[in-house]
């Protein structure tokens, strides 16, 4: 019995992992979820939650730029994939993805380009708080 219950609780919550990968919003809910600074909360590899000791802030504008608030010189540039239902996060050496935005919490993922322009997903994520 104990097993069924667990398999079940397992089910759902990776029902619910998969609908949080997505962003349903419009343009407008994006750039008002958003356009505020965001604390990074922690860090997970492979599924693994890790612990970064650094206070890393970065700051979204509504012109599509944002950059990290030690750093305020290097700018990058956001966009909001609605097909894709993803934000696209990009500086001049780096790709990322936001993945799950709402009020609360912000994740993303850092991409990798290869020479063909093909992108494919690390195995980290980054998990910010909204200030």
């Amino acid at each position: 019995m104990v097993k069924k219950y667990f398999l079940i609780l397992l089910f759902f919550n990776s029902l619910n992992q998969l609908h949080s990968q997505h962003i349903n919003l419009s343009e407008e809910e994006v750039i008002a979820t958003l356009c505020h600074t965001w604390s990074l909360s922690f860090a997970s590899i492979q599924g693994k939650p890790i612990q970064i000791n650094i206070d890393l802030k970065v700051q979204f504008n509504p012109d599509n730029s944002y950059f990290l608030l030690s750093n305020p010189q290097k700018i990058g540039k956001w966009r909001y994939n609605q097909k894709g239902k993803f934000i696209e996060l990009t500086t001049n050496d780096r790709t990322a993805r936001i993945t799950t935005l709402n009020k609360k919490e912000m994740v993303f993922i850092e991409m990798q380009v290869d020479e063909h322009q093909r992108v494919t997903p690390q195995k980290s994520q980054f998990h910010f708080i909204r200030e």
